[in-house]
């Protein structure tokens, strides 16, 4: 996701730099100031889409897993601690999906932004 997010930057400032100097040739005038409202807003959602994650869950306390299977009162059976991890994974996966999920959201927002951006800045430059 941070990689398609840092395409983004690259696709925002070259379609910005290259229209943007020449619709505000012409001066300031609505289209110019949606392009620049919709500019703000698609680094809003980029720096959403950046800004650092702590929730997600990959892995396992080895320390925990010995204190909760092996060193208990009555050590857990082989099946039946693989069949909680599987379960503490299902579980940390559907954790990461929402994550992940609404980071896909405000991407699919951005691009629409990127999108409504260009066509502000090419009607300001055809004087509409």
């Amino acid at each position: 996701m941070s990689t398609r997010a840092g395409s983004l930057v690259f696709a925002t400032a070259f379609a910005n730099s290259l229209l943007g100097g020449a619709a505000l040739s012409n001066g300031l005038g609505l289209w110019d100031w949606t392009a620049v409202a919709l500019l703000f807003g698609i680094g809003g959602l980029i720096v959403f889409m950046l800004w650092p994650y702590h929730q997600y869950t990959f892995r396992f306390d080895p320390e925990e897993l010995l204190d909760q299977y092996v060193d208990g009162d009555r050590p857990t059976t082989m099946s039946a601690m693989r069949r909680a991890l599987a379960l503490r994974i299902k579980a940390d996966m559907a954790g990461n999906w929402r994550i992940i999920q609404r980071l896909r959201v405000a991407l699919q927002i951005a691009l629409l932004f990127l999108l409504l951006d260009i066509l502000a800045w090419l009607l300001a430059i055809a004087g509409v």
